[in-house]
């Protein structure tokens, strides 16, 4: 009998197998849970073979299970080798990483951190492409690395491997210009009377956008738009006041934060990438340095 394995499903089978739920596999890996089970169920039909024992407190290894373990393990092994050779063939990392990433971090925060990458990798050069929601209106073909700000709830994007970073801290800003006659509010509860600026379409849904119509109640909307780099340019502008990312906003000499949006509604932010992408050597030394340089920022 032909099997047909996915080295994909091994590595999940020794990510459960080694930790020994699906919560915890799920979160080593940076996919979601529904992602493991799936992909364990599928590994376990291809076989034939019930790989797990299910129960209330976990997945454990059956006897075949663990039978098959030192098998995935020597091909985990190899693949390692294999990919080191290739990497030692080529010497430094080169070549060409194409990253989709939202508008507003293409904009506000990857220049920077692309120069220091390049002064550090000038062998290898970057291709960016800004979207509105990340990645998912660029065909996996063509990229290699995402990076998305998510919410709490990643099912979305379960087709997707990768890490988690930081919470995007946000703000509340105005321009100085609107401040010039006005107080700068300190908290959610002297946002009343004035100038509000808001999303709409998907940006309206965010958390933090609800949150702040929420507690701006008593504060006059004068204002939507679909992004926040179009909400920073009337914020500058003096139109009103915002809820905007800090990357964004705190080198803007001309605005002012009044104070920080709550961090349970900020977004995540993660670098991805797809599952059947091959992790070569200008990727991760792209990714690493990336999850490094975006730490000591956030």
């Amino acid at each position: 009998m032909q099997h047909k394995i996915d080295w994909d499903d091994l590595r999940i089978f020794l990510a459960v197998g080694r930790r020994g739920s699906l919560a915890a596999a799920a979160a080593k890996l940076g996919v979601h849970r529904s992602t493991v089970m799936r992909r364990i169920e599928r590994l376990e039909s291809n076989l034939g073979l019930q790989l797990f024992d299910r129960s209330a407190q976990g997945l454990a290894l059956t006897a075949a299970g663990e039978r098959f373990v030192p098998h995935a393990e020597s091909i985990e092994e190899k693949a390692a080798n294999m990919l080191q050779a290739i990497d030692a063939d080529h010497g430094r990392p080169s070549g060409n990483v194409r990253v989709a990433a939202t508008f507003n971090l293409a904009f506000g925060l990857l220049p920077s951190l692309v120069a220091r990458f390049r002064a550090a990798y000038p062998e290898i050069t970057i291709d960016v492409t800004g979207t509105l929601d990340g990645y998912s209106s660029i065909h996996p073909d063509h990229f290699d690395v995402a990076l998305r700000t998510l919410e709490s709830d990643v099912r979305e994007h379960e087709h997707m491997v990768g890490r988690r970073v930081a919470k995007l801290p946000l703000s509340i800003y105005g321009a100085r210009a609107y401040f010039a006659n006005r107080r700068v509010p300190k908290r959610k509860q002297e946002l009343g009377g004035h100038k509000l600026l808001l999303g709409n379409g998907p940006l309206g849904n965010i958390a933090a956008m609800r949150w702040m119509s929420a507690v701006a109640e008593n504060a006059e909307l004068v204002y939507r738009a679909s992004s926040m780099l179009l909400l920073l340019a009337a914020v500058r502008d003096g139109l009103g006041m915002s809820c905007l990312p800090r990357y964004l906003c705190d080198g803007e000499p001309e605005l002012i934060r009044a104070f920080n949006v709550p961090e349970e509604h900020c977004a995540d932010l993660w670098i991805l990438r797809h599952a059947h992408h091959r992790d070569n050597a200008r990727m991760r030394a792209f990714t690493d340095f990336m999850l490094s340089e975006f730490r000591k920022v956030f």
